[in-house]
């Protein structure tokens, strides 16, 4: 049987990132494209968007189904449109698979263009949503001023604290709109009204000004259009996005109802994201960064600054979601050398009770606290990280364990201390925000004195690689959608790291047990010696 198979003048570079939702493919069938590099096909693409090239006109397509391979090479030349393709009478299972593989890709394609158009209708009534997906709630009795609501309603009327607060936030209000208007975030009078807290009706323009959102907006006119646009014909993360949107914030009256404006919004930022940094793509944990600056921004700011957290040094978390997550593994060996020098009995009851840094810290890590401890001190933390960087982060951590070390020194088994980090504490973190922001702060200085307060340098892989805004295509795998069924060694190494620091500090507590255990020994005899 002989098959022909067509390709097109479109340059498509197959990319090695991977979806960091860990819907990795593995490669039952190693395809390759490349084709001719004229530029003037490039499959429709917005007119400001560049596109990656690549000068090679061969195309190959091998398949692992059987022993024979067959190779196809498209004819080189100016005009490699239409150029018929022949296979071999002996590859019948080569265009099987060929086949399959198309109808896998149309399926995903499909399947991308509907989860889109319900994005798109939102509330429109004939968007069909099942009742499972949008949960009921008594919304005006249970609902802060956050948006989110809670398990019992909330008292009626407001407090005299609670009244004189906002008394004097109003007071606020009128000297940030004033220090706004004449930003200088080198301004001490700035740092300190941060630590303050930023007012909640002043935080979107101050978020604004601290992550120079109005500035990349007017540098990159229609960049996030276009983007938007590109990841409704290509996204690979849409499945993932869609499930994760789905569950993102759901106690919050913003994101509660099934393709509420915010939902779509969310929907939106996190596909264009994964088109304008294909090396990054999506990895779970930015949904709950783009969610949170979204209840403060519009969609393309809050696209723009979800970007700067990312990729500008000063928070730099493309090293948290990058394959591998190398700014993670860095973090946590600075986060136990910490502990051991300054709460060395509180290392050593977790290591005693096996707690590692991982089980409790990746939300302080990924999400800069957010559903770690309540709302209202997470928003300070974020006023402070945005104005100081990330080793707030780093401090905030101790912070956390220290206020709380000795109610976690009577926790005596992993699961319970887990759970006091990881549930207790976003309900009620035992503390008010101001004393809580307080203690931060004399932590950064402490931290500073003791040269503890920065992690060790990053490396080059903490920091994107590629070129941003510039259009990749996914390879076949990607498209399709398949899942690895084998870790990647980025992956299989940082199970090693964990595994080994954790043996390390095994050792640690064990010499430091039989120190200790020597020295009163020692101690006993010389007093009975005496005696």
């Amino acid at each position: 049987m002989n098959s022909t198979v067509y390709t097109n003048s479109v340059t498509i570079i197959s990319s090695n990132s991977n979806s960091h939702n860990h819907n990795n493919s593995a490669n039952i069938n190693n395809i390759t494209i490349t084709s001719n590099s004229n530029a003037n096909n490039t499959n429709n693409l917005p007119a400001s968007t560049p596109v990656a090239t690549n000068h090679t006109t061969t195309t190959h397509i091998t398949t692992t189904t059987s022993s024979d391979t067959t190779v196809l090479t498209a004819a080189a030349g100016g005009d490699a449109a239409n150029v018929p393709l022949m296979t071999n009478n002996t590859s019948n299972k080569s265009v099987a698979a060929l086949d399959d593989q198309e109808a896998l890709l149309q399926r995903a394609a499909d399947e991308r263009e509907a989860i889109f158009n319900r994005y798109s209708l939102g509330l429109d009534p004939t968007n069909v949503v099942d009742p499972w997906e949008n949960p009921t709630f008594e919304l005006y009795h249970i609902t802060d001023k956050y948006g989110f609501m809670h398990d019992s309603r909330l008292p009626d009327t407001r407090d005299s604290q609670e009244l004189q607060r906002t008394k004097i936030e109003l007071e606020r209000d009128k000297k940030w709109m004033k220090m706004l208007a004449n930003w200088n975030p080198n301004n001490e009078k700035v740092r300190r009204r941060v630590f303050k807290g930023i007012p909640d009706r002043m935080r979107w323009p101050a978020w604004k000004k601290l992550l120079n959102v109005d500035e990349l907006i007017a540098a990159n006119p229609d960049k996030y259009a276009s983007m938007l646009a590109l990841a409704r014909k290509y996204s690979t993360e849409v499945r993932q996005i869609d499930s994760d949107v789905n569950r993102q914030f759901r106690d919050n009256v913003a994101y509660r109802q099934r393709y509420s404006v915010k939902q779509c919004s969310l929907f939106n930022v996190l596909n264009a994201y994964s088109i304008y940094n294909p090396e990054l793509g999506y990895c779970q944990g930015m949904a709950c960064l783009a969610g949170v600056l979204l209840l403060f921004m519009q969609e393309e700011e809050a696209f723009w600054a979800l970007n700067q957290l990312i990729i500008d040094r000063k928070y730099a978390m493309h090293g948290l979601f990058i394959e591998g997550f190398p700014k993670l593994t860095r973090f946590l060996e600075h986060h136990d050398r910490i502990l051991s020098k300054m709460m060395r009995k509180l290392h050593q009851h977790f290591m005693k009770h096996n707690v590692d840094a991982i089980l409790y810290s990746i939300k302080w890590f990924f999400v800069i606290f957010v559903e770690r401890i309540p709302y209202s001190l997470a928003l300070r933390v974020w006023d402070i990280y945005l104005l100081e960087g990330e080793r707030v982060v780093t401090a905030m951590a101790v912070t956390i364990l220290y206020l709380h070390k000795q109610e976690l020194l009577r926790l005596k088994d992993m699961d319970s201390i887990i759970e006091y980090l990881q549930v207790k504490l976003h309900k009620n973190f035992g503390y008010n925000d101001d004393y809580v922001i307080e203690a931060l702060e004399r932590m950064l200085k402490k931290l500073k004195e003791l040269k503890l307060d920065v992690a060790p340098p990053p490396k080059a892989n903490e920091f994107p690689v590629r070129p941003l805004g510039q259009f990749v295509e996914a390879d076949v795998e990607k498209k399709i959608g398949r899942r690895r069924s084998e870790y990647t060694d980025t992956e299989k190494q940082v199970i090693t790291d964990v595994i080994l620091r954790s043996e390390q500090n095994a050792v640690e507590v064990q010499s430091t047990m039989s120190y200790e255990t020597s020295e009163c020994a020692t101690e006993y005899r010389i007093v009975c010696m005496q005696s």
